[in-house]
């Protein structure tokens, strides 16, 4: 990734945005005198903001369903640290007001300048739009979903159908960026993660070719499984590959400005989970060496607020209590330039040991994997050490204790899951991939309802988001047809 200062010249145009791409199915802009028209922006400004929409829309979802997936918890005794439910209405607004409008808006001006790399790379992120929505509402609204003036109330597609779409989309978008692209527009400066280079967009759609196959282990295991395989043979090489948006020391990263500026000022608002705490100060995993008091990513994630006292991660629903993990400022996640991960190798390799280990007829309760599985979980704790600043002495010391390095014989799913878990810290992949597994308490180890749990939910566990209240005012009879109950499981859930 390369750092980007927002305050340049594609920052500035980002609020007059909202004018430009505003999709007339949420604002009547149709006889608006300031409104630019579409053939008045540029693609070179279009792409950034979509980028930057998108990293907005993983930040907001995760700030929330990171308190379902316990990686965080609520200071206070309710919201989503006790399991009620969630709309997101900020991230339905990035989602169809922001990002696929601008997507789309790309994604014509390319078709029309035969500009093939830029349509690629926007297809990429239709997919990614589409993706992280039905992964938390279900249905989407998606063929009729920026019809504007043609159809103020889209209908919704089932998630069955959006995920029939999501390869298929993928395959189009990989096969614009090998086409041989003689047009006058080629990304770039405005590329904000890449800076223009086509093959790492290539490898970023395998990869998220992957990520959705392994959703769908519940609909078929070994067909999941092999198309995680068969994908991930072109997918990411290496850290260098991860697909996140950096911040600067004048547009801050959204976890400091929201979580990190609030804690210091008095007005904390989430703390590190106990789950966290657990997983990795060896009380749900003892260590094998003395040497190794925690894992060496502890210190990096939390600051302890109480000094020369025990580190104590928050109980969800239980408010702030003795908790004292709070999120560190200079952390990896949580610093002021901190990047908002969204796709990265680390991932990749647990997506891929996961795969190996159910092609082994693997499961939540089997003992041991093949070489190839083992190597890959190995590869993808690694990565992750590496990425978030870990030194060479402590990667060692942690990736040979025997609690880690436990062998192929002896690798479990918990293994994999609980690393991905905390590879993937404060990411919206873990809420998914709880939900795939159940909120098994044998694949995430000493996980249970929150205190003060929801009642509403009489015992269950939340499986998706509620629809945000705009769409019962505006689209009222659509949405109405597929909204359940927030326990009730996702397609891919059942």
């Amino acid at each position: 990734m390369k750092k980007f200062n927002f305050y340049s010249k594609y920052l500035m145009v980002i609020p007059m945005l909202f004018l430009v791409m505003a999709c007339e199915d949420y604002l009547d802009v149709n006889d608006d005198p300031n409104r630019i028209s579409e053939e008045e922006v540029e693609m070179e400004v279009l792409l950034p903001t979509s980028i930057y929409y998108l990293g907005d829309t993983y930040f907001n979802i995760s700030y929330y369903t990171s308190q379902y997936a316990q990686q965080s918890s609520s200071v206070g005794n309710n919201g989503p640290s006790n399991q009620n439910e969630l709309s997101l209405t900020s991230a339905w607004i990035n989602i169809y007001l922001d990002g696929l409008t601008s997507v789309a808006t790309i994604m014509n001006k390319a078709t029309e300048a035969e500009a093939y790399h830029y349509r690629g790379i926007a297809g990429i992120l239709r997919v990614m739009n589409v993706g992280i929505a039905t992964d938390h509402w279900g249905a989407i609204p998606f063929d009729e979903a920026l019809l504007e003036e043609e159809n103020f109330s889209p209908s919704y597609n089932d998630q069955s159908y959006i995920y029939a779409q999501i390869p298929r989309l993928l395959d189009e978008a990989i096969e614009d960026l090998e086409r041989e692209d003689n047009s006058i527009y080629q990304p770039g400066e405005d590329d904000l993660v890449y800076g223009g280079d086509i093959s790492k967009w290539i490898k970023l759609a395998y990869t998220l070719k992957a990520r959705y196959a392994i959703h769908l282990t519940k609909k078929g295991t070994i067909e999941a499984a092999q198309m995680v395989l068969e994908a991930l043979e072109n997918g990411m090489e290496s850290n260098t590959d991860d697909f996140g948006l950096d911040y600067s020391t004048r547009t801050f990263n959204p976890w400091y400005a929201g979580v990190v500026l609030a804690g210091q000022t008095g007005n904390s608002n989430l703390i590190i989970s106990e789950q966290v705490v657990q997983f990795m100060d060896g009380t749900s995993y003892p260590f094998a060496s003395a040497e190794l008091e925690n894992d060496p990513r502890l210190d990096i994630i939390a600051f302890n607020e109480s000094n020369g006292n025990p580190l104590i991660g928050g109980i969800n629903g239980a408010g702030k209590g003795a908790a004292n993990a709070r999120f560190a400022e200079d952390s990896y996640y949580t610093s002021q330039t901190a990047p908002v991960e969204m796709v990265t190798f680390a991932e990749s390799k647990f997506i891929e040991a996961e795969a190996r280990f159910l092609l082994n007829e693997g499961d939540a309760r089997s003992e041991g994997t093949t070489q190839e599985a083992y190597n890959a979980y190995l590869d993808g704790i690694e990565a992750n050490l590496t990425k978030v600043g870990v030194s060479p002495a402590e990667r060692a010391l942690y990736l040979t204790d025997a609690s880690i390095a436990v062998g192929a014989e002896n690798l479990t799913l918990d293994l994999i899951m609980k690393e991905k878990y905390l590879a993937l810290f404060l990411h919206p992949e873990v809420w998914t991939d709880m939900r795939r597994y159940d909120y098994n308490d044998e694949v995430y180890k000493d996980l249970s309802l929150p205190v003060a749990h929801n009642p509403f939910l009489e015992g269950k566990w939340v499986r998706r988001v509620r629809y945000p209240d705009s769409e019962y005012s505006r689209n009222d009879e659509n949405v109405q047809e597929v909204t359940k109950d927030v326990s009730t499981r996702l397609w891919w859930d059942q």
